[in-house]
């Protein structure tokens, strides 16, 4: 117990004479909060009235009372929420003597102060959730969420998820080599450790990301926006890079590795009860300092990605050895006459075989190398073409349609080098060459690269939207951009049937409007005599597929077009 006490009570407890337990008479006494001040062995000192009404325990009773015995931690059905009182984050307890009808839920914090001996060493702080704005009190003091938010966030983000048809991730974060940390370090040392991993989880990830502690060595993030299997592989990855730096302790700088448990819903889980189940799953199946999903297929798929990332950083050094073009004839549609062809990258692989633009051109937008790529194979087309004009014949009349990235327009991407500038040295006539973007991208870029185009255009270089079709087709859009093409992606071909007599009334119209905007139409993905039909019904000038012709290799392409000759 306390020795020395005052004998008045100002709005509060009896208040002992320690220099740290004065400012709470003045500053604390009339606030809404309950307000109480502990020393380092959790006797109460002092305790305003707020607390008083909270709890229902006369003040003069719970000075030199033993704290603990009157907070009670409620009780979490989920395994990885602690049990536990802890510093910093905001907890939902339980105040009383556990037995009493009066027990009453509220919102605690609590601070370790700087003190002396047998000085105040403990703030706690309680807030009552009846009041009209607790969501004030629900921020750590640590840069994450309490426990109770976190679940409250949890129920939501999956109940939105649900209503959006996304995704949403769940990490768990152990601390490896707990048991030998403890046994090299005190108490209070440990805790500032963990401490100082919170924080740097807290710097690494997002701040719509929501991140508790959840023990003495688990943390939890739940991450809301749009994810995929590779975001929430990016995110444990960078969490655990941000480990790599060793810690700070009074006496030695130790490092610390975390493993993570991840589990996505809806497929791993769609309550939050079994995705919690589980991240812990995959969070038992982590190695130290390494992380796992809960479906083990997702980490072999990862792998692989992974793997084609590497190869595919290494296949842009060298271009000329591990890529190559193939040419895709396009068929006039009403004399079947070869006019056009696609030229398509393919990416050799030693294990995978070859790979498809679909495969590989992802990966080359992530890396950021995709402005790079299109210019080495805009600069390879056109020695192709330039060959083919020495060659004469009916190569020499053929025109080439080559699909670019949208940063491929942004000088600031592709080597601070515009694009126009690029051609210009290619010392050539440049009318045979159609640069393609896809219909999305087109529109954004029109406003902002008008000039550009005005430039290409003048160059003899055609514009054509590719892919469209895949969405509602804007005629609005379309009239005002400077394309003279419009390509259908498969989809349009695949969709329609000799028997769709409403899909070919939409073309039909289709066809009018593509007409009155002097556009010329292309459909892509023709495999059968039927989809040869549509793009009949569609007034396309041209038409590809694999039914017409395979993409070709050059010396390939010139022995199709003799033998149809």
């Amino acid at each position: 117990m306390v020795d020395e006490k005052d004998e008045s009570t100002q709005g509060g407890a009896e208040v002992v004479h320690h220099p740290t337990v004065r400012w709470p008479m003045l500053a604390a006494s009339g606030t809404a909060a309950g307000i109480v001040l502990l020393d380092e062995r959790y006797r109460i000192l002092w305790a305003n009235e707020r607390f008083g009404v909270l709890s229902g325990w006369p003040l003069d009773d719970v000075v030199g009372y033993a704290g603990k015995e009157l907070v009670y931690r409620q009780a979490l059905k989920p395994s990885w929420f602690t049990t536990e009182l802890r510093a910093g984050a905001w907890q939902h307890v339980q105040l009383g003597d556990g037995e009493a009808e009066s027990v009453r839920g509220v919102l605690m914090a609590e601070t370790h102060l700087a003190s002396r001996r047998d000085e105040a060493a403990i703030l706690w702080t309680f807030v009552d959730l009846r009041d009209e704005a607790p969501h004030r009190f629900h921020a750590s003091l640590d840069g994450m969420v309490s426990i109770w938010v976190f679940e409250d966030r949890l129920q939501h983000g999956l109940a939105r998820a649900a209503r959006r048809d996304r995704q949403v991730g769940l990490l768990l974060f152990r601390l490896d080599d707990r048991e030998a940390l403890g046994e090299r370090f005190a108490g209070t040392c440990l805790e500032g450790l963990q401490q100082q991993v919170g924080r740097r989880l807290v710097q690494t990830l997002d701040v719509e990301d929501s991140l508790t502690r959840l023990g003495q060595d688990h943390w939890g993030v739940l991450i809301e926006q749009p994810v995929s299997p590779e975001d929430l592989q990016m995110v444990a990855l960078s969490c655990q890079e941000a480990m790599e730096a060793p810690f700070r302790t009074a006496s030695t700088a130790p490092l610390l590795t975390l493993s993570v448990g991840i589990a996505v819903y809806p497929q791993d889980g769609d309550t939050s009860e079994l995705l919690i189940k589980s991240a812990e799953t995959a969070l038992s199946r982590a190695p130290p300092a390494s992380h796992a999903f809960f479906d083990p297929s997702l980490e072999a798929i990862l792998a692989q990605r992974l793997a084609l990332r590497e190869f595919v950083q290494g296949a842009l050094l060298q271009p000329a050895l591990h890529f190559r073009i193939v040419y895709q004839p396009r068929l006039d549609i009403h004399d079947s006459r070869c006019r056009d062809v696609e030229a398509q990258l393919r990416l050799r692989h030693p294990e995978w075989g070859e790979l498809l633009p679909s495969d590989f051109l992802p990966v080359v937008a992530e890396m950021g190398q995709a402005a790079w790529l299109d210019q080495w194979a805009i600069e390879r087309v056109a020695a192709q073409r330039a060959a083919w004009q020495d060659m004469g014949g009916e190569l020499a009349t053929l025109g080439v349609s080559l699909d670019v990235d949208a940063t491929t327009l942004d000088q600031a991407v592709a080597g601070r080098r515009p694009l126009d500038v690029m051609l210009r040295r290619l010392s050539m006539d440049l009318s045979w060459l159609c640069l393609e973007l896809e219909e999305r991208a087109f529109i954004a870029q029109a406003a902002e690269h008008t000039h550009l185009f005005r430039r290409l255009t003048a160059l003899g270089v055609r514009l054509a939207v590719s892919h469209a079709g895949q969405e509602p087709v804007d005629i609005m859009r379309l009239a005002g951009l400077p394309a003279s093409r419009v390509t259908f992606g498969s989809r349009v071909a695949a969709a329609i049937h000799r028997d769709d007599t409403s899909a070919a009334r939409g073309l039909e119209a289709l066809a009018r409007c593509l007409e009155t905007l002097q556009l010329e139409g292309v459909v892509t993905g023709v495999t059968s005599e039927v989809q040869w039909q549509v793009a009949g019904c569609l007034a396309a000038g041209l038409a590809q597929g694999d039914g017409l012709c395979e993409p070709l290799e050059a010396e390939a392409l010139a022995a199709w077009l003799a033998a149809r000759a």
